[in-house]
């Protein structure tokens, strides 16, 4: 592990920590590159194959795999080993890749991106339990800096290169594009001899596995029909398996969460939350976010994606910048602060909607993505720290399993706004602002209250960025 004086990039970029360093943006690189190469092939696959009224599943069913495979992750590396593990998971997604690729109907493409959600979430996830144990909390600030900026570049590359190699050659091809990543995370694997954390093994705990994916499952059953009445059942009892999901933690069966996990009071539970709520309200808007600037501006479908992508981007210059701020004071300021460019971004966003202004759109992104850049490392950062010794790798594997969560209630509760306030007859009349304001506005109060969380954050007082 780094010393607590190695705090200079040349440090982290070279040698083992270099290796370590790689094996972990490899594996956030293929999380966040295999989101966003199948977007232009999607539509293709399903015209061909008979799939729109399939077509949501495809991205809920990949999240709920995702979530399946972040809350066993713990147990299945503590169970094989990290590099055991990785390389199922690897050929997991390979296989779910190859299911894609392969399809005869699109009911393959579905079942293919199950098992990639499942991967996926496995891989992330462990990687994500490497940081503490293999990097001091010295640098730990550049280490999430530089995986913010792996994933910028993948969530910027990935339709590009998706789209080129389907338009080349056709939709199959797209689901190839994320092979240099599995490749990278392979050959990372095999160089690195990751260290873990002192604790005692993770247990299995299937209630509140089967919990946390039945809630998921549930979010997604929301976004496939448009009746109002069926969102909000959908919403409020996927809400009610999260809550069961917390309070038995631990009560029926083995610990799933680290002790103070959600509860008030506590920095690891204020974390949690906030990871939680800011993925969330950032989805609640997103979502509709490229249908509503292609249908109010008419710009075409490479424009919309750079519009979009701007939140990532600036997002990862931020967290860059922000990684070189060495006092905590600073470090603090600058995280609480996170959320009220949030908060400003998603009020920006809804008036510049109403009023037709482009401009102030991508300055929102920007604001938006400032935020995250200002506070997303911080939060983990401290998070990890909070959980104690023997929790500490559980906690960091499911740091990315809550932002997955925080994305589904999110799109599931965007869904029910558009559904309430009849989001496609307000863009076919050309009047969406009264939706934006409801969508955004949905987004600010996340904002708000994920400021108000940051101030029951703290960084340890030894660990300086």
């Amino acid at each position: 592990m780094l010393t607590r004086t190695d705090t200079g990039w040349k440090t982290l970029l070279s040698g083992r920590n270099g290796l370590m360093l790689g094996l972990i943006s490899a594996g956030i690189g293929l999380h966040a590159f295999n989101q966003f190469a199948i977007v232009a092939a999607m539509p293709l696959a399903a015209a061909e194959l008979g799939g729109r009224d399939w077509f949501s599943w495809v991205y809920s069913l990949y999240f709920i795999g995702s979530i399946a495979g972040g809350t066993s992750a713990a147990y299945l590396r503590d169970r094989l080993g990290v590099k055991s593990s990785l390389f199922w998971s690897m050929a997991l997604f390979s296989l779910g890749g190859l299911m894609a690729v392969l399809a005869p109907s699109f009911f393959f493409i579905v079942a293919g991106r199950l098992l990639q959600g499942i991967a996926d979430g496995l891989i992330v996830a462990i990687c994500y339990s490497l940081i503490p144990a293999n990097f001091s909390s010295a640098v730990t600030a550049k280490v999430f800096a530089v995986e913010a900026t792996v994933w910028a570049v993948a969530a910027l590359l990935g339709p590009l290169i998706g789209g080129l190699l389907a338009e080349a050659f056709s939709w199959h091809a797209a689901f190839l594009a994320v092979t240099p990543f599995l490749i990278l995370l392979g050959l990372f694997t095999l160089l690195t001899t990751p260290e873990t954390g002192s604790a005692a093994k993770a247990a299995f705990a299937p209630l509140a596995v089967a919990l946390c994916v039945t809630a998921s499952f549930v979010f997604a059953l929301s976004s496939a029909t448009g009746v109002i009445g069926w969102q909000v059942a959908c919403l409020v009892l996927g809400s009610l398996a999260l809550a069961l999901t917390v309070t038995t933690d631990g009560k029926l069966g083995p610990r799933l969460f680290p002790a103070g996990a959600f509860r008030l009071g506590s920095v690891l539970g204020h974390g949690f939350w906030m990871l939680f709520l800011m993925s969330a309200g950032h989805a609640s808007g997103a979502t509709y976010l490229a249908l509503i600037i292609r249908d109010v501006w008419g710009i075409g479908p490479a424009a919309v994606g750079y519009i979009v992508v701007a939140m990532a981007l600036t997002w990862s210059a931020v967290a860059m910048a922000s990684s070189r701020i060495k006092s905590l004071k600073g470090r603090h300021f600058a995280m609480r602060a996170g959320p009220l460019f949030q908060l400003a971004g998603f009020l920006m966003i809804a008036i510049s909607i109403d009023v037709r202004e482009i401009l102030l759109v991508i300055l929102s992104q920007m604001a938006i993505g400032t935020g995250f850049g200002l506070s997303w490392a911080a939060i983990n950062q401290a998070s990890m720290e909070a959980a104690g010794d023997e929790e500490r790798d559980r906690a960091s594997a499911l740091l990315p399993t809550m932002s997955t969560a925080g994305y589904a209630v999110g799109s599931a509760l965007a869904g029910m706004i558009a559904a309430a306030t009849g989001l496609t007859r307000q863009l076919s009349q050309g009047d969406p602002g009264q939706v934006a304001y409801w969508l955004y506005g949905t987004s600010a109060a996340a904002a708000l209250v994920t400021f108000l969380l940051g101030f029951g954050v703290r960084l340890e007082a030894g660990n300086k960025g």
